[in-house]
């Protein structure tokens, strides 16, 4: 019976500082582990890398700076030559698996990408790049540093963390979102909520005494002026009503001529 085929799918490689990754390769025996590598390894498969391992410096070892375009110990030894071999190595190791992006510790004479130190051994740093930076730069590698934004190398679903590069980084809580409570409708028997205190009540007036209160509205009294121009008008109203009431039954005549009165004898007085 035939066993079950594998699936070999390619995993993008993606070359990293090697004290980054925890390991004590530092001059004076420490690490400088980056937290952030370890999402990385869900979507790249990470090579390490310590440029002065690989040219053969041991650790402990005195602490080296770039000093006028040479590396350079505390003591004034000089290690140009094994930090250039250490960049040729780095180069080769890209070009071998296919690298094309490096996260390199920034402020080492080998691996700086953003800063280095002076020179003078005071623990100031200035803007510049290291021997094996520099060299990943000129192959057309993309090189950063572990102080740089990473997250857009994190997979898609991992994007939206804020801050998920630094050393205290720490992905943000969700926020709760409540519903709001249905409102229950008020029933016949439930008695008003009481007003709290210092609400305004409003307005009502008080009915006189020994009067009942009238859903009308209060009209303005009528002084002697107004019911005597009231009485005029209603009066001239009701005549000429009459008027056209009998104009209108009367058929069309003739003016009639006034009647001729009888003259009038006075009797005599009796003497």
């Amino acid at each position: 019976m035939a066993g079950k085929l594998t699936r070999i799918t390619h995993v993008e490689k993606i070359l990293v500082s090697a004290c980054l990754l925890g390991d004590k390769v530092r001059y004076d025996g420490k690490d400088n582990y980056f937290p952030f590598v370890e999402k990385l390894k869900r979507k790249y498969e990470i090579i390490p890398f310590c440029p002065e391992i690989s040219c053969g410096l041991g650790v402990p070892r005195s602490p080296a700076e770039i000093v006028k375009n040479a590396v350079k110990t505390k003591e004034g030894k000089n290690l140009t030559k094994q930090y250039e071999y250490a960049a040729d190595q780095a180069a080769k190791i890209c070009k071998y698996f296919g690298i094309r992006i490096a996260i390199l510790k920034d402020r080492s004479p080998a691996c700086g990408s953003r800063t280095i130190h002076d020179g003078k051994f005071s623990g100031n740093v200035i803007d510049g790049v290291g021997i094996t930076a520099r060299r990943l730069i000129r192959e057309g590698i993309k090189v950063y540093a572990e102080t740089d934004a990473l997250d857009f190398l994190l997979p898609q679903e991992e994007k939206k963390t804020p801050r998920s590069y630094g050393y205290k980084g720490t992905a943000p809580k969700k926020p709760t979102t409540r519903k709001p409570a249905a409102k229950k409708p008020a029933s016949k028997s439930a008695k008003p909520a009481a007003k709290k205190d210092g609400a305004k009540k409003p307005m009502t007036k008080k009915p006189s005494a020994g009067k009942k209160p009238t859903g009308k509205k209060p009209y303005a009294k009528k002084t002697s002026s107004n019911a005597r121009n009231s009485y005029h008008q209603s009066r001239s109203y009701s005549k000429n009503k009459t008027a056209r009431t009998t104009s209108s039954k009367r058929p069309f005549s003739a003016k009639k001529k006034p009647a001729s009165r009888k003259p009038t004898t006075r009797k005599a007085p009796q003497k």
